[in-house]
């Protein structure tokens, strides 16, 4: 090794620091791979909630007679409830839609509670702004908003670790919560 750094450094100095430095950099480099214990526990914290939110998902659907005909579920967790399914072609990361949209709890105790909603805010179309894959908002509207179309209308069931996860959102949303949004694409730009 020594003789062949002896051989670059003598040819060109600068790939001899080059190679060096990278030798140097490879434990710290190797080190970045591996996860943390917080990592960890935080993906830990989400495959245990996957199965119970999926569950809380299909209890809802039992008690709303919604059959599995009646729903598409991606691989991400998240369900689909097609109300009416819009035309042209499904919306695309980078696309600015404009989305109708009221958000419920499923639990049984407060699947009646609206915790959010464009109705009523003031805007001329009743709607909220999304730069999709772009936008501050959770991953579950991104991925639902992908799977949907100018004018199509559904109902989206978001597992609590593709919305706030185990955070939940200030005094609004518990941590853990799996969320229904009714979702209507007003506008694409």
């Amino acid at each position: 090794m020594f003789s062949m750094t002896m051989k670059l450094s003598m040819k060109n100095p600068i790939l001899t620091r080059l190679a060096v430095l990278l030798l140097a950099l490879l434990p710290v480099l190797s080190a970045c791979k591996k996860e943390t214990d917080l990592q960890k526990g935080f993906r830990e914290q989400e495959e245990k909630y996957k199965a119970i939110d999926d569950q809380l998902i299909q209890d809802y659907f039992s008690r709303h007679k919604i059959t599995s005909k009646d729903y598409t579920r991606l691989e991400s967790g998240i369900y689909l409830v097609n109300i009416a399914a819009g035309t042209g072609e499904n919306l695309k990361a980078g696309q600015t839609v404009q989305v109708k949209y009221t958000g419920r709890f499923i639990t049984p105790s407060r699947e009646d509670v609206i915790f959010d909603q464009s109705f009523g805010n003031r805007s001329l179309c009743e709607c909220f702004e999304v730069v999709i894959d772009q936008s501050a908002v959770i991953k579950g509207w991104h991925e639902a908003l992908k799977n949907m179309k100018l004018g199509g209308r559904q109902d989206v069931f978001i597992p609590s670790y593709m919305a706030y996860g185990a955070g939940g959102s200030a005094a609004t949303i518990p941590p853990n919560e799996p969320l229904k949004f009714y979702m209507e694409i007003a506008k694409v730009r």
